[in-house]
């Protein structure tokens, strides 16, 4: 059974954390606050999650 890791921020460092955990053969999700880097995410084999941390509102998918 392949094992999963969730990945909260794929920015500089959580990107290139992604891709060495997808090299080792985990099934990594990983979250994203721009709508836009979806799809770069999930071109690296990262399976994409939008996320939302305000003050007033706290938005994301139960499934990350």
């Amino acid at each position: 059974m392949q094992k999963t890791i969730s990945i909260l921020g794929c920015g500089w460092y959580g990107l290139e954390l992604a891709k060495h955990l997808i090299s080792k053969g985990y099934k990594v999700k990983g979250s994203t606050t721009s709508p836009t880097k979806l799809q770069q995410l999930q071109a690296e084999g990262i399976e994409p999650y939008l996320v939302s941390f305000h003050e007033q509102s706290i938005a994301y998918d139960d499934a990350f």
